[in-house]
């Protein structure tokens, strides 16, 4: 879409959510929104009205049925010094219109009914102070502080998060500050992804809270700088062996309480303009974080195997700069710099888990973030193979976060993806260009990892081969698929091995073809090499797939012999991918009220995994097909999009549609150990043993179609 139609849309939009009336002082002002959904596709699951909802039992997959939500919003500025406002909401979840209003086969379930929550609840008050702009208590998604430290809560939890927070300003507004309490929620921030610890008789976690202070100055109108700062304590009842007096149930004296963990982090930030071609800004950020010894037993595949924070206490940093340059030579050519680290041990336990990226770099193909398609066996009944949202993945941007909470949940293929950073550390150049009519972009990103490690950072004995198993621990492994860009999950930046090497390259154009209203034109093209060369060492070799690990891997037929399938072939468990996107879009205004653009993608997929030769490191049970999560990807990919998108805006409702058509294939390939390096196999059977199954040597077609339509009623 054009920057014209683009301004029109926005308009439109502001234009629909804007309230019906204006409420007069202590009057109720009530407005609110209709909001329908329509989802149709070839995988034919009825889970929910939601391709993707990950963490929630019976939500995932979704690609059938309609629905449809109302809220209320309601606001009223009591006075002149208090303002409160909430909002009554409906979700559909699974309430399809086949559940006849709610007297369905789930009609106990409350995701099945037609239940109304009231959510979004606040007070604002404005006392007039000079010491104090405002305070507000209640629901907040406390946008107003950092993605490294105390992130945005994602739109779809944007009333969930609730707390205290505090405003003020000084020296003529030069001087602002934020001072904020914020809930923390029970069910994902904290070690195994709760804040409450195994022992019910000891839990304690509603007075769990991070504590939020951010100063901001402009020095002067060049300068720009803020600090900000972030403490979260996990608090739970202590046990009796830890106190002197050894009676904590004796409540007449009060209880006491331990640390379950800890995480501070101190940010600064800075932004210089007082150059006519050149801004600057940076960034540094430092973490704390301290957890019991108890709370996780270290082992790879443990009790903190599933966890958004890893298993040990650990101190690290992140930065960043960004230098933005104009009128770099000649008019209108600009480039956009920056450098970043993200350490490998950071912990924010605050940070953003999406909707705020922090690198420039459009990051990882979206069409292959976890889609999850079955390429190996195409079992209906699989669950876990299923779950995502198959052949296509998502359309929408990649959001990067440094967040091992990474949140895809509640979200449909037309959504952007989120994913974790973290160990990221390199350079991203994007240069722009405008001539005449014709906008250019173009992106080259250089990838090391701090996560670049041999047995996680362990000391390897050459004589024993031993030294690893207490480092590895340290780090949690989630679905344990380490965070690839085809076959990967999109929060498990840790390999037991790795040394790796990422590159991007990246170029689009968008063009208005002035022919009737205007043809809006677009190319693009990406890039990727990702190489991996895992173990490095002979020693690591035995320690990786001799005898290091146990194997979660179930395949009856597999038997593992390390010293044929390996021997000192230390090049044999490399992973080597190169990823090509080439695009086109055309986009048009039909009518005055609907604007359609149609796009067509293809994408060229190269991949050697050495590591399915042998059972992959570290891997438990997700190593088997039976589960899901693992699969054969080794061999050629291709897969082809055609997509249509039609926006419709009427006079107080909005209308979208998203449809794609995909096809494409996998090409299966094989390798050897030959003699101390990697060599292709030429199998001569229908099929190939491998730890992860039987895998056919045959090639496999794919394909998905799938639509999602929605109407939209602002009043």
């Amino acid at each position: 879409m054009n920057k014209r139609n683009l301004a029109l849309a926005a308009a439109v939009s502001a234009a629909l959510c804007a309230p019906a009336t204006t409420a007069s002082a202590g009057e109720m002002e009530w407005f609110g929104a209709v909001y329908a959904k329509f989802l149709d596709g070839d995988r034919r699951f009825e889970s929910a009205l939601y391709n993707n909802a990950e963490t929630t039992p019976g939500e995932a997959g979704g690609d059938q049925g309609q629905g449809i939500e109302f809220e209320l919003m309601f606001r009223n500025q009591v006075s002149k010094q208090v303002e409160i406002s909430g909002r009554l909401k409906a979700r559909f979840n699974k309430n399809f219109w086949t559940n006849f209003g709610g007297f369905g086969p789930e009609e106990n379930d409350e995701r099945s009914a037609q239940y109304v929550k009231m959510r979004g609840v606040r007070a604002v008050i404005t006392p007039g102070y000079e010491w104090i702009d405002s305070a507000t208590i209640g629901s907040n998604d406390f946008g107003m502080f950092d993605a490294m430290t105390q992130g945005k809560y994602r739109y779809i939890d944007r009333d969930n998060a609730s707390g205290l927070l505090f405003q003020g300003s000084a020296m003529g507004n030069d001087l602002r500050w934020d001072l904020a309490r914020v809930s923390l929620p029970r069910l994902f921030a904290g070690p195994r992804f709760v804040t409450r610890g195994e022992d019910d008789a000891l839990k304690l976690e509603t007075n769990d809270a991070a504590y939020v202070g951010q100063l901001r100055w402009n020095a002067t109108p060049d300068i720009n700088t803020t600090a900000i700062a972030v403490y979260v304590r996990d608090k739970e009842v202590a046990p009796d062996e830890l106190l002197n007096d050894g009676n904590n149930e004796d409540i007449r004296d009060g209880t006491d309480v331990v640390t379950r963990y800890d995480n501070s982090v101190l940010g600064l930030k800075a932004d210089y303009t007082g150059l006519e071609w050149l801004d600057i800004s940076a960034s540094y950020y430092r973490s704390w974080y301290n957890v019991d010894d108890s709370t996780c037993d270290g082992d790879v595949n443990g009790n903190c195997r599933f966890s958004p924070l890893i298993n040990e206490s650990a101190n690290d940093k992140s930065w960043f700069v960004n230098l933005d340059v104009s009128d770099f030579l000649v008019t209108d050519l600009t480039f956009n710099i920056q450098g970043f680290f993200i350490g490998a041990d950071y912990m924010s336990v605050q940070s953003a888990r999406r909707e705020q990226d922090v690198l420039l770099t459009q990051g990882w193909m979206n069409t292959h973030q976890w889609g999850r398609p079955d390429y190996n066996f195409g079992n209906r009944e699989n669950g876990n193979a299923t779950a995502g949202l198959g052949y296509g993945g998502w359309n929408g941007e990649t959001q990067q976060v440094a967040s091992l909470m990474a949140d895809n949940d509640f979200t449909d293929f037309d959504e952007p993806v989120a994913y974790d950073v973290h160990g990221y550390k390199g350079i991203t150049v994007v240069p722009k260009y405008t001539w005449n009519d014709i906008e250019f972009s173009a992106e080259y990103t250089y990838l090391d990892y701090d996560t670049n490690w041999q047995a996680c950072g362990g000391q390897i004995d050459n004589a024993t081969g031993q030294g690893y198993r207490t480092s590895c621990g340290k780090y949690p492994r989630n679905e344990g698929i380490h965070a690839w860009g085809l076959g990967g999950d999109w929060r498990a930046p840790y390999s037991m091995y790795q040394d790796r090497e990422t590159q991007q390259f990246g170029f689009n154009m968008d063009y208005v073809w002035d022919i009737g209203n205007g043809i809006d034109l677009g190319l693009r093209y990406q890039f990727i090499k990702d190489d991996d060369d895992r173990v490095k060492s002979e020693a690591g070799l035995v320690d990786a797939y001799g005898d290091g690990y146990a194997s979660g891997v179930t395949n009856p037929d597999w038997i593992p012999n390390f010293s044929q399938q390996w021997g000192d072939c230390t090049g044999c468990d490399n992973r080597k991918a190169e990823y090509a996107l080439y695009g086109f879009s055309v986009g048009y205004q039909l009518h005055p009220d609907l604007y359609a653009t149609i796009l067509y993608d293809y994408w060229d997929t190269d991949l050697v995994d050495g590591t399915i030769d042998t059972a992959p490191v570290g891997l438990g049970f997700e190593g088997s097909n039976d589960f899901g999560y693992a699969e054969y990807l080794t061999g050629d990919h291709s897969k082809n999009r055609i997509g249509l998108v039609l926006n419709y805006f009427l006079s107080g409702v909005e209308f979208g549609a998203s449809a794609d058509w995909l096809w494409g294939d996998f090409d299966p390939e094989f390798y050897v150990n030959d003699n101390g390096r990697r060599a292709k196999l030429n199998p001569t059977g229908d099929f190939v043993v491998t730890p992860l199954g039987n895998i056919s040597t045959d090639e496999v077609d794919l394909n998905q179609y799938r639509l999602k339509a929605f109407m939209k009623v602002s009043f």
